[in-house]
């Protein structure tokens, strides 16, 4: 609950400290004296977006601190939960757009400080009765009367969509994935087929054009010595160089019959060298099977250069390397698409699973929230009854959806049924008063444990007058009983029921706040009731209205 209020620099508001220690507070003053400027430091301290308009023109920094009795907070850090029950909040915001934020004076984020506020502090305005309007929100206020197993059906059911909806996405991403991957390697398990056999590395092509440029020579030496031997052989015709040596030496032997040993010789001599040069040039020509060899080999070169550019061409790839990089990676994704297939089977009957187990909680979320929504109905009409609504209705449809979401497959719909009048949505048919009542109402109709610390209403009772505002200060009164309720008022009636009085007075350009008692409170409600708080008359009332909230 809210204990202490500390205000520097924030709209008309210089300096000002209010100490809440009464379950029902009031602060009232002249409109134009500076109990919106309050009401921004109230904001503002919530979390509310910081706005360097809102400083005080003398003062450099906005400064608002707030002292809460409050039990532990769900889910907030150790460090800044409250120590002996007390909770110690302050913002800072400078003309720079700076700002600082501290939670047991320690600098917290925006948001952390945020959420620690948010079932400490509600502010309650005029705009509230718009939520009235927001599906979203007549939702939330169903579901807070459902009680537990209303919450763990809603937290189960939201648990199970985010599940559906992490399979459905991860299916789809497969499904995806797998497209991509089949058109991009379709046909890949042809062209691997010919990679294979090819044995590729990444200088390969380079590789057997060298080896192909070495048969080439090889096989133009062998044409070149067969050519030389047949020059010694003479071929078919037999008149190589070896035949006409062996005829010249014959004749050499029959022109000199008588010749010398040494002719003899050296003829013999040179007919044997050239028959071993003849033999030598043959053998070293390898005959036809070395031919065929080559032949062979430089075919088959050939043959696998003209693959690896056809599949180059194929696939618009430059380089062996780019060749191999591309069979690493068809055999790899091919191998997934196999593997996968299984797997995504087994992902879609998971989600089948969960679709089902949504349908299944979100039916029996429909049905605690038919038996929630007839409570709340109930519990307000007795609360709108107390407040001089007892000839309107009102009533909370459940409208069922065409698809489950996260919180269900149905929005609840404020009704107000009015005298001869079929039932109608609450911001059709509801006057700004009833608006009102109707908020009050609902307020009043949640659990103990579903109000604030603190509830602050902002002129929420404007529309209301005589006996409807009577009405509303009594369930204001009563609902403080249950959280501290503070009401920004211009409502004499009701300002009289509450148990502190706050007065906001203007003097020249500075806003000032006391607390008031006694005379100085019987002057400000008389100048509530008739606007002159010398009216000896209007001050007999006020003291008529005190008495009698006493």
């Amino acid at each position: 609950m809210l204990e202490e209020l500390r205000v520097h620099g924030v709209g008309g508001i210089r300096d000002a400290e209010l100490t809440f220690d009464s379950s029902f507070n009031v602060i009232t003053g002249e409109s134009g004296a500076g109990k919106s400027s309050l009401v921004r430091a109230l904001e503002f301290i919530s979390g509310k977006r910081a706005q360097t308009s809102h400083i005080h023109a003398l003062e450099d920094v906005s400064d608002v601190t707030v002292v809460l009795s409050a039990d532990r907070i769900a889910d907030l850090d150790e460090e800044y939960q409250p120590q002996e029950g007390s909770l110690i909040a302050r913002r800072v915001f400078s003309r720079g757009g700076r700002g600082r934020c501290l939670l047991q004076d320690k600098p917290v984020p925006l948001n952390v400080l945020t959420f620690a506020m948010a079932n400490e502090l509600v502010i309650q305005s005029q705009f509230a009765q718009l939520e009235l309007l927001d599906p979203s929100k007549q939702l939330e206020l169903v579901d807070s009367c459902g009680g537990p197993e209303l919450l763990e059906t809603r937290r189960a059911l939201g648990s199970a969509f985010a599940d559906a909806i992490t399979l459905e996405r991860s299916i789809l991403a497969m499904k995806k994935k797998r497209a991509e991957i089949e058109e991009r390697f379709q046909g890949s398990e042809a062209i691997l087929a010919q990679i294979r056999p090819l044995q590729l590395a990444a200088d390969s092509e380079n590789q057997w054009e060298k080896e192909l440029t070495g048969l080439e020579a090889s096989s133009a030496r062998l044409e070149a010595l067969r050519a030389v031997s047949e020059e010694f052989t003479g071929g078919a015709a037999e008149d190589g160089l070896v035949s006409r040596l062996e005829n010249i030496c014959k004749s050499i032997y029959a022109t000199v019959q008588n010749g010398s040993a040494d002719l003899r010789e050296n003829c013999e001599k040179m007919l044997s060298a050239a028959q071993e040069v003849s033999s030598i040039l043959q053998r070293e020509a390898g005959g036809r099977d070395a031919e065929e060899m080559l032949e062979e080999a430089r075919d088959k070169l050939e043959k696998k250069i003209g693959q690896i550019r056809k599949l180059k061409r194929t696939l618009n790839i430059q380089t062996c390397a780019g060749v191999l990089d591309y069979a690493d990676e068809a055999t790899k994704e091919t191998e997934w698409l196999k593997s996968s297939w299984s797997e995504l089977e087994k992902m879609e009957n998971e989600a089948s699973l969960k679709r089902k187990e949504t349908s299944r909680l979100a039916v029996q979320l429909r049905a605690l929230r038919k038996c929630a929504a007839k409570k709340l109905a109930e519990t307000v009409n007795r609360n709108l009854n107390d407040l001089a609504m007892e000839y309107a209705a009102f009533e909370i449809e459940i409208d069922e959806l065409d698809k489950v979401r996260a919180n269900g497959a149905e929005n609840a719909v404020f009704m107000l049924r009015l005298p001869d009048q079929e039932p109608l949505p609450v911001g059709k048919t509801a006057s700004g008063g009833e608006l009102s009542r109707i908020l009050i109402a609902l307020q009043m109709s949640l659990g103990d444990d579903k109000l604030p610390g603190t509830l602050i209403f902002d002129e929420v009772e404007a529309g209301l007058g005589g006996r409807t505002a009577l009405l509303a200060g009594c369930k204001l009164r009563e609902l403080s009983r249950r959280c501290r309720t503070v009401l920004i008022t211009h409502e004499a009636t009701i300002a009289a029921m509450a148990d502190k009085h706050f007065l906001v007075r203007r003097e020249g350009d500075e806003t000032y706040i006391s607390q008031i008692s006694g005379e100085a409170r019987e002057r400000e409600i008389a100048r509530m009731l008739a606007g002159d708080e010398t009216s000896r008359e209007a001050i007999e009332h006020a003291r008529s209205l005190l008495a009698g909230a006493r």
